[in-house]
């Protein structure tokens, strides 16, 4: 039981997430208070509403991740609006002691931007930090769980130190199993009809605003040879009711295990027999994590539906997998090893066995064979599958047809993740494996969301003359917005594509798109294909050859210049291209061009979205 001093000071954990590792994290961070028997409420921030809430608890700890140009991810932008409000005191939090912890990746411009103005935020009202503010990066040797643990560990260590445990009572050890809050019962020993043909195909998890359509095309757009089998997938898109997109919108998908595997994890865990036996889920009152499995999950829910639809058996497990499943074993020594990589002193040794072989819970569990976990159990073992966001390749006008006279569907590029690891092992990736086995006709839920990469097209920006840089699927919102920009506003000659892959006969991607655009005039096309010539040749190369007329195109046109692709040395590249090319036709010193660039993001006229 908690002292009375923590007792009266609950530490409230808010998340704001894009896919589901900020979530993971301050998860983490509940648990582990929880053992130190602290009271904690983690919540998403949008569900929290801070003039009435903030105030009322002493500690709170906000970890976020950074979405679109530096922004809040979508399940914080209510709150961080809210907190926006000018009205609200300068001393409003002065009896709050807070932290937070930001996911990113220090190739992006806005590398951890959202937890950065959070924790400004804070002290802007008065707040006092409890720690230093934690900055993961993706680029790090370890993950972001290079500097989430220590980061951790010390904000532990600093709040058991305010509020020490009574005499005689100690922490619970990581092995000790906490009482559920959310779980599921066999609800019935009688087998489930299935009310359609194929329940990975025909069933889908109900998510608000959701839109079901169906496969109209699914074609690889790389060549045969080529190493990466890249699609090109078309929806079809149903006359009524009327749908709307802009360029730089996704749509957000949710993948589904294959049943091969569903039945491999049935089988290592005993729970073939009851596979199709209807499930219910409980959930107990005020519970201090909310349910990994939302209101809205699938119906008829048995393991076999559960397994396919809701649970990411081929994730990468996190560290408090590996506690908790020790707790489901009899044997010795799978338990003392699995309790291994829960220390600390080992998390290069976790590192190694999970995530550099990109070994998948099932796999875990296959050499842990001695491991049952009880059906209770499996939603605080298994994390549950995330939706994927792709950005929409093709553009909505309104119109009736498209730039080649031709019907408007939904189109996105999809990259097929496939690749061997050290180990040797071939590994796909969850979502894109998926998509390439669906077939024409197959139906598909959708749910759209707003993009922040292209800025409105009523806005000044828009108006402007554009520079895209797009290597590989970065290709994709660049489509969308010149299709947008050339056949509904006719921006003659004002639009200049640098696209980059690894050959002209591989990867050119929609190569007769842009041949067609510059047969028209609508488009100035670069290309940088690295592996057609001995020398590698990228996108930054471009830049530099073409420096006269981008010069042209964003200095004395005032062009916008968007950047899209994989994220990694690319982006770092090119914003030292676009400075050697201020420097060189500025007649500017260094620093002057650096200044420059910076000047133009705050504009928004430089535009970055990697992945």
């Amino acid at each position: 039981m908690a002292s009375s001093s923590q007792a009266a000071s609950p530490i409230l954990i808010l998340y704001a997430s894009e896919l589901g590792t900020a979530v993971d994290l301050a998860k983490e961070v509940t648990y582990t208070l929880i053992r130190r028997r602290f009271p904690v409420k983690c919540i998403e921030a949008n569900r929290l509403n801070p003039f009435t809430s903030l105030p009322t608890y002493k500690t709170i700890i906000f970890v976020t991740s950074t979405t679109g140009q530096g922004e809040i991810p979508t399940n914080g932008k209510d709150f961080w609006r809210k907190l926006l409000v000018k009205r609200i005191p300068s001393d409003w939090l002065k009896d709050v002691e807070f932290t937070t912890f930001g996911c990113g990746d220090s190739t992006y411009v806005k590398y951890n931007a959202a937890a950065r103005k959070i924790h400004s935020r804070f002290l802007q009202l008065g707040a006092t930090q409890v720690v230093a503010r934690g900055e993961g990066d993706e680029q790090h040797s370890e993950g972001i769980d290079g500097s989430f643990f220590p980061w951790l560990k010390m904000l532990v260590e600093t709040l058991s130190a305010k509020c020490p445990l009574p005499g005689g009572l100690e922490p619970l050890p990581v092995d000790q199993l906490l009482e559920p809050e959310h779980f599921l019962t066999l609800a019935s020993h009688l087998k489930v009809t299935y009310p359609v043909r194929d329940i990975m195909k025909d069933l889908h998890v109900p998510r608000p605003e959701a839109r079901t359509f169906l496969i109209a095309e699914n074609e690889r757009i790389t060549s045969k040879p080529h190493w990466q089998d890249v699609r090109s997938i078309v929806f079809s898109i149903p006359p009524k009711p009327i749908v709307r997109w802009a360029p730089g919108d996704t749509i957000t998908l949710l993948p589904k295990n294959f049943p091969k595997e569903v039945e491999e994890f049935l089988a290592c865990q005993g729970f073939t027999d009851i596979a199709d036996h209807p499930l219910h889920f409980v959930r107990t009152a005020n519970p201090a994590v909310e349910s990994p499995l939302s209101e809205w999950h699938i119906q008829p829910l048995t393991l076999r539906t559960l397994l396919i639809h809701h649970l990411d058996i081929n994730a990468i497990p996190r560290r408090a997998f590996f506690g908790m499943i020790a707790n489901f074993t009899e044997n010795q020594t799978h338990k003392e090893r699995l309790l291994e990589f829960t220390k600390p002193e080992y998390l290069d040794e976790l590192y190694d066995y999970t995530t550099r072989p990109r070994r998948s819970i099932l796999e875990v569990l296959q050499e842990f064979s001695s491991v049952r976990i009880p059906i209770n159990r499996l939603l605080d073992v298994i994390p549950v599958i995330r939706a994927r966001a792709f950005s929409v390749a093709s553009s909505n006008t309104g119109q009736a047809q498209g730039p080649f006279n031709g019907p408007i569907d939904l189109e996105i590029v999809v990259a097929v993740v496939k690749y061997k690891t050290i180990i040797k092992k071939t590994r796909q990736g969850l979502c894109t494996r998926w998509l390439a086995s669906l077939k024409e006709g197959d139906p598909i839920s959708v749910v759209f969301q707003s993009g922040t990469l292209v800025p409105g097209p009523f806005t000044e920006l828009y108006e402007k003359p554009a520079v895209m840089i797009a290597p590989g699927t970065g290709i994709a919102p660049m489509r969308a917005l010149l299709w947008e920009r050339i056949f509904n506003n006719g921006h003659y000659l004002k639009n200049t594509l640098i696209f980059g892959c690894r050959g002209k006969n591989t990867d050119f991607l929609f190569q007769e798109d842009w041949e067609h655009l510059v047969s028209k005039d609508f488009l100035r096309l670069h290309t940088a294909f690295s592996r057609d010539q001995p020398t590698k040749r990228y996108v930054q190369h471009v830049i530099l050859e073409q420096a006269a007329h981008l010069w042209a195109r964003i200095f004395k046109e005032g062009a916008v210049v968007y950047v899209c692709g994989s994220s990694g040395n690319m982006p770092i590249a090119v914003r030292e291209a676009l400075v050697q090319v201020f420097q060189e036709k500025g007649e500017w010193e260094k620093e002057v061009a650096v200044a420059y660039l910076a000047q133009m993001e705050k504009e928004g006229r430089f535009r970055q979205e990697t992945w």
